[in-house]
Parts: structure tokens; sequence; C-alpha cells
């Protein structure tokens, strides 16, 4: 199976019905989602292949309307997968998914068992995570954040933005199509290229017009891998990387110095033609939660994604984890620190699992400020300096 991801827009039905003109007598299924009740995607697919959903040619369409494969039609989607695949009628199936998916709802179908204890995995191979980037429109928002020249904080339980979808559908895939390259000139491709790379650097970027790729290229071999894939975003390889940060003061880092880059060779390509850089910062001292608020909204001029962990004086007991995309930020606290469940006798000191006995220190416990900044030209002594000034 190979799994179609992409904004509302980017192309992926043209890059489908595209991929269907090359099918060549073999046995393929699609599965086409559409967030609306009218799934206007699956009409325009049968229509370039001139049938009724039976294709003269062995193939197969699926219609799955009024959902989106992360959340509500998520189980409808893999009982159509699991049926299609158990049937041995096709060699490979096409998953076109709504512009509003995550990539990683969908490969959970084949890496998480179900209450049965079956998966995808079962059934079939998960061949490769394919998003579809419209190349003027991710710029356009990127660049709409930049000149607005300050952050905004959602309103909780808010909308979430679309250019933070956008980059997650990015930083988990394993080929990148930039589709409509046609519309945009070579330096804008060029600099998307740099962009994508500093989110993603294992995936593979092709770029396309009117989404006409060669279904070799896409379909011809396996990409997927549970550990690879899943751990390919920039912030997430960075964050598992990282040595514990011991003592009271902060740490900060750029990636490549702690790569010990000898010649300007060693240097990734988009951090040296783009200024893509990508800047860790650790400390064990807790934030002062509205210094925190200030910088982020106002200070790291160039930021593109930051991710991460840390901890507040006002909420010491409660780990919080930082989004930032574009020209929007997001705290949000998701459960409690080791140290707080020991504190308050919940759980004992030799109950702590290995991964949080290797960032124990004391007094803190597992309590840390992990951070990762991506973003065009950041200046790590500015990022260290203002993170420190927003500590208790």
């Amino acid at each position: 199976m190979t799994v179609f991801c992409g904004f509302l827009g980017a192309g992926k039905t043209t890059l489908l019905t595209h991929l269907l003109t090359q099918a060549a007598g073999r046995k393929w299924a699609v599965v086409v989602n559409d967030v609306a009740s009218l799934n206007i995607d699956v009409s325009l697919v049968r229509g370039s292949e001139g049938g009724d959903g039976a294709g003269s040619e062995g193939r197969k369409i699926i219609d799955l309307g009024n959902g989106c494969v992360c959340c509500s039609s998520r189980d409808e989607l893999g009982e159509a997968l699991a049926e299609l695949a158990a049937t041995g009628d096709y060699e490979h199936i096409l998953v076109e998914t709504t512009g509003v998916a995550e990539p990683r709802g969908v490969a959970a179908l084949f890496t998480q068992k179900n209450p049965f204890g079956r998966s995808l995995s079962d059934f079939a191979r998960l061949s490769a995570l394919v998003s579809v980037i419209d190349a003027a429109h991710f710029l356009r928002e990127w660049r709409a954040y930049q000149e607005r020249g300050h952050r905004e904080f959602p309103a909780p339980g808010g909308t979430r933005p679309v250019f933070e979808l956008m980059l997650e559908q990015a930083e988990c895939a394993d080929v990148l199509v930039l589709n409509k390259c046609d519309l945009a000139p070579e330096t804008e491709l060029a600099e998307l290229e740099g962009v994508l790379r500093g989110l993603n650097e294992r995936a593979e970027i092709v770029r396309a017009e009117q989404g006409r790729v060669d279904e070799g290229f896409l379909l011809g071999r396996r990409r997927f891998d549970a550990q690879e894939t899943l751990k390919a975003a920039t912030w997430l390889r960075t964050l598992n990387r990282l040595a514990p940060a011991g003592g009271a003061a902060g740490v900060a880092g750029v990636v490549i110095n702690a790569r010990k880059a000898a010649t300007t060779n060693a240097v990734p390509e988009h951090e040296r033609k783009f200024g893509i850089r990508t800047v860790i910062y650790q400390a064990r001292r807790p934030f002062v939660e509205e210094k925190l608020r200030a910088f982020l909204v106002n200070e790291a001029e160039g930021l593109l994604r930051a991710k991460g962990f840390f901890w507040t004086r006002e909420r010491p007991d409660e780990m919080g984890f930082l989004s930032v995309a574009g020209g929007v930020a997001r705290m949000d606290y998701l459960n409690y620190w080791w140290a707080a469940l020991v504190g308050s006798g919940k759980v004992r000191m030799d109950e702590r699992p290995e991964a949080i006995q290797a960032v124990w220190a004391e007094p803190q416990g597992d309590r840390r400020q992990e951070l990762v900044f991506i973003g065009t030209g950041l200046e790590e002594g500015k990022i260290t300096a203002a993170l420190e000034a927003c500590l208790a």
C-alpha cells in the first residue's frame, strides 16, 4: 500500500489520476477519502479511467466519504483496506487521504494493533507515505507569518493552524512531491527544498508539474520504515539524540556544531545555501511562563518550527510541550513529571523506567527544558540569552 497525504488543493487527486494512466494492466485498488459528504475526488478518479468503480484493467475504487482518516473514519479505512488486501486480488493499493489527514494517523493502522491484536501489517506492507506539497502555497504561508513579525497563541480548543498541519505532513513522509512547480520560479523551488530538508532530511524530494510523477519512482520500491519514517522530523531526531542536561544553567548549541563539522563540505546543503539552522536549548531550571510566552510571541526572527518539552515555575508538576509552526505557538501540558509522581508518593524511585533514570538529576529529577528550534538564520547566542532570561 502507498498512502498519499497533502493539504487541500495540493494535487493529490491529479497525481493519483496520472498514476492510474500508467497502470498498464496491473491489478490496483484505489481508496479515496474526502472530508465532504459528497466525494468529488472519487468522481474525478473514476472519470479518469472511464469506469463506474471497477476499472477495465482490474482496478477497483472505493469511496470513503464524510470523514478524516486520522479521526472518525480511521476504523472504516482500516476495515476497507484489510478487506481489500485479504482478497489477494490486488498487487498494490493506493490510498488518497483527506487534505486534513495526518500521516501518523494512517501509519498507526499498520504499526499499532487493535483490541483484537491485529493490524494492517498482518494483511499488507506499507510501501511509503507520500506527501504532496503545493510549492507556491507552502512558501506563501510561511512568508506571510514572517512578514507579520509576531506570533499568536490560538484559543484553547480552537482550530489548528493550517500551516502546522502542512508542516506535519512534510515531517512524516518517505517522499515529498513538490507539485505545481510550473507556477513557481526556480529560486523559490530551491528555497522550498532547503526548508523541507531542514524539516525532514530523510525524505526523497521530487518535483512535479500537474501531478506527473513516474509510477516506477513512487511505487517501485518500499521506503517506509516504522522507526525511521515516524521519527524523520528533524526536531524529533534531535531530541532523541540529546545527551541529558545536568546542572542549573541553560545549555544551547547548533546541531551542525554538535556534529563537529570540520569543513564547509560537512555542513548540510540546506544550511549552507539557505541558512536553515537547527538550534537546541537545554536547561534544568524552570521557565517563568509569562516570560516564555513573551519570547515566543516577539523573538526568534526567522523561526519556522519549534518543538520540545519544558516546565514552568507556575506549574512545576506538569510536563509542558511546545509547538511553534510559523506564526502560531502552542503550549500544552501533557502529563506529570516522574519527579512529581515520586514526590506525591504515587510511584517509588525504584519504579522509574531506564529512560527516566538516564535524564534524572537532583534536585529537579526528570524536570528539564529540551527545545529544538528550526528556521532561517537563527542566531544561537540570541536564542540562548533570550531563553536564559526567561528562567526563574
